[in-house]
């Protein structure tokens, strides 16, 4: 049998029934991951609570191999001893806009819990060519908030003073390129299945507006819109029926202003705009 601690990090639950709902899906979510593995079972052990995450149970001849699957297609907690510079790590966005040095990124690493760190001077160097803006200035631009997926890579660690400092990936500066390369704009929802987001789409009608809708953890979506397409107008009709969800818009007029000389990748070279 095999344990194993998921990368998702499970938020927007105000009850009882939310919470077992919850667990049904997520269930139904890692047996679609897993197709085709009928003799190994997985079952959820227990959602923790001081970190928000599920631990589950693989068990059955394949468990090896569903087990690395897991790992690979939804990802798991990284230990803190294990995380090395130069190696890229998904995460989300955590409490932004609240030091005025840069943003942290949850990257799922623990014993002990640490944050990466993406410095002032990273983020003007790559998301706004170099200029002298402000945090605020910069997550205003970009409409980051909580939870919001990103990929790093990590530039430093100090494992005396238990810190960990990273720059954004060149995959993920990419999204920004094409939007400003291709004058499109996008929507980042918190808190809501792919199926819950595309529901939404769909009852108000704006299935037809999108490119793609692009999953990047269990409860956080990305969708790409056509090109015309506003995106605060359609936050505002699908955003009741998103109960209790965050949403942000991705603009590619208000990115340019900011961003003019273009958006600097991992080689300091600038992107297409």
């Amino acid at each position: 049998m095999k344990n194993l601690v998921l990368y998702d990090k499970i938020y927007n639950i105000t009850n009882k029934s939310q919470e077992k709902e919850t667990y049904v899906r997520y269930l139904k979510y890692l047996n679609e991951k897993t197709k085709g593995f009928s003799k190994t079972s997985i079952q959820i052990k227990k959602l923790r609570k001081f970190d928000k995450r599920f631990e589950i149970l693989i068990d059955g001849p394949e468990e090896l191999f569903v087990f690395n699957l897991i790992k690979k297609e939804i990802g798991s907690v990284n230990e803190f001893k294990d995380v090395e510079v130069g190696k890229t790590y998904k995460g989300t966005l955590i409490d932004v806009g609240k030091v005025g040095f840069g943003i942290f990124v949850d990257c799922a690493i623990l014993n002990p819990q640490v944050d990466v760190l993406l410095n002032l001077n990273v983020l003007r160097e790559q998301l706004c060519a170099g200029k002298k803006k402000s945090s605020r200035e910069i997550i205003k631009a970009y409409d980051f908030i909580n939870h919001f997926p990103v990929e790093v890579k990590i530039t430093e660690i100090d494992a005396e003073k238990h810190q960990i400092q990273g720059r954004f990936s060149d995959a993920f500066l990419g999204l920004y390129q094409k939007i400003l390369s291709e004058k499109l704009e996008g929507i980042f929802v918190s808190g809501a299945t792919k199926n819950q987001f595309k529901k939404a789409l769909i009852k108000r009608g704006h299935l037809r507006d999108i490119i793609s809708v692009e999953r990047h953890g269990f409860l956080e979506n990305i969708v790409i819109l056509k090109e015309g397409t506003d995106a605060p107008g359609i936050i505002a009709h699908i955003g009741k029926y998103l109960r209790n969800c965050k949403l942000s818009a991705i603009r590619h007029e208000r990115i340019q202003k900011i961003v003019e000389g273009g958006i600097k990748n991992e080689n300091n070279e600038p992107g297409e705009d």
